[in-house]
């Protein structure tokens, strides 16, 4: 198995900096990085397969930096960019060919390679359809294909489940969850239920920073004692609103149930309550929504 270390990595352009300081060794199994959008979480993923050079600090795999291993670091490697490009007149059996000669590899392997990730993302009889006949879902689960061409050791997914429906959705995180049995997988989304059943590790990104990194009992461990659930009128649940991190409300009549996220008991007769993965990823963020009109 590889490791890859990240050193002080940070990326500016510019007067923006979309990455700072960024420290993690990262081993076997599935790694989610949780963020907003704009935390930084695309800059990070484009550093970690060598498109983007870190304005500072180093990446390395297994110890040598990524920028001299050239072609032994892309053999190692797959991604799956947020945005991916493909050709719509081409069916997805030509796609994957084509994607395979690109990656240069062998003819026969590529063949028997294809046949096998068409089945295991359960396109096999969808194979000769053009890619743009294709739902968002199956354009997704050809986009993993062709990133899993090579067999690789390293796997980096950039926002995977976007714009995915539910079931769609479902099957993508189970495909995910296979594939780290096996290898390195690092998957961003600002989705915490992408993440919230198999990833390994839980990295929560904010403003180009890693807040915090852990596996999920850890993480929710960290905010123990800082969920709470109350029950109050709308005029006071605004007022709430302003002062505290709201997870969640629902409308009671003329009351509200506020689920709030704070370090201190937000109201007397506030219930602390256990924590949920979303809880906790805004306990680190401290990001408030609006509750304006809901009374």
């Amino acid at each position: 198995m590889h490791e890859l270390e990240l050193k002080q990595v940070g990326k500016t352009f510019k007067n923006k900096t979309a990455v700072q300081d960024v420290n993690v060794l990262l081993g076997h199994g599935v790694y989610g990085l949780l963020g907003e959008n704009g935390a930084g979480k695309t800059t990070l993923m484009r550093m970690l397969c060598g498109i983007l050079k870190p304005t500072h600090g180093t990446i390395r795999c297994d110890g040598i930096p990524i920028m001299q291993m050239g072609g032994e670091y892309r053999r190692l490697l797959g991604y799956l960019p947020q945005d991916f490009g493909y050709y719509g007149d081409f069916s997805a059996l030509r796609f994957l060919n084509y994607m395979a000669a690109l990656k240069a590899l062998p003819e026969e392997y590529a063949k028997n390679r294809i046949d096998e990730l068409l089945e295991m993302v359960d396109l096999t009889k969808e194979k000769k359809n053009k890619l743009k006949t294709f739902s968002g879902g199956m354009l997704r689960r050809i986009g993993i294909a062709q990133a899993l061409l090579n067999d690789p050791e390293i796997l980096v997914l950039d926002e995977p489940t976007s714009g995915l429906d539910p079931g769609e959705r479902v099957r993508f995180r189970n495909i995910i969850s296979s594939l780290g049995k096996n290898r390195l997988v690092i998957l961003s989304t600002h989705i915490v239920s992408d993440i919230e059943y198999i990833a390994d590790q839980i990295m929560i990104m904010k403003e180009g920073t890693i807040l915090h990194i852990g596996d999920e009992a850890k993480i929710l461990e960290a905010a123990k004692g800082c969920v709470w659930k109350c029950i109050v009128s709308g005029s006071m649940a605004d007022e709430l609103g302003r002062q505290y991190v709201i997870s969640n409300l629902r409308n009671q009549g003329e009351q509200v149930e506020l689920r709030i996220v704070s370090m201190e008991k937000p109201v007397e007769d506030a219930e602390s309550v256990e924590v949920t993965l979303e809880d906790a990823y805004l306990f680190f963020t401290k990001k408030k929504y609006s509750l304006a009109g809901i009374g």
